[in-house]
């Protein structure tokens, strides 16, 4: 089915006041099509006729058309701020196609992401992630860590032995 198809079943159901299935219904078109403005835009507008506010400010956060309240309700709900933006569920850097109060907003969540992980946000092929240390230095205290917690588990294993060679 195609998404034009599955749209019109959407304003059918909502013409009749079916309003769970059209849920449903774009849903599902959003997670088949992640990064489509116009289909967020489209649930942003039907949690905001249901009185959602959290779910119209999630789904309209990238678009020009949602209200202050909406978005404070979806940052009140969900205040970490790499929650958010992996929540907005998208692919790629929604940046270049959104107009400029949706991008001054994306810009202020992916600079408080950034603050909260002390790491840049990288856009990958699932989604935003913080970016990998540049350097093996970066990545020195995880292995430092790694390495104590492999000699412990050496040193728990020696004692085991030692304590059963004791015993029999």
């Amino acid at each position: 089915m195609t998404a034009e198809e599955v749209l019109a079943k959407v304003a059918a159901d909502l013409q009749r006041g079916h309003y769970h299935p059209a849920m449903q219904r774009l849903a599902s078109l959003t997670a088949a099509y992640p990064d489509d403005l116009e289909l967020r835009a489209r649930r942003a507008a039907l949690y905001r006729q249901l009185g959602n506010w959290v779910e119209a400010g999630r789904w309209g956060f990238l678009t020009e058309d949602a209200t202050p309240e909406e978005i404070a309700a979806f940052e009140k709900a969900h205040p970490g701020a790499w929650r958010r933006l992996l929540l907005l569920k998208v692919i790629s850097d929604p940046s270049p196609e959104v107009g400029p109060l949706a991008g001054a907003r994306l810009a202020r969540l992916v600079e408080q992401a950034e603050e909260e992980s002390t790491a840049p946000v990288s856009w990958t092929e699932v989604g935003p992630r913080p970016e990998a240390p540049a350097t093996w230095r970066d990545g020195l205290p995880c292995l430092l860590a790694g390495v104590m917690g492999l000699i412990m588990i050496g040193l728990a294993v020696l004692g085991l032995v030692t304590l059963i060679g004791w015993i029999f």
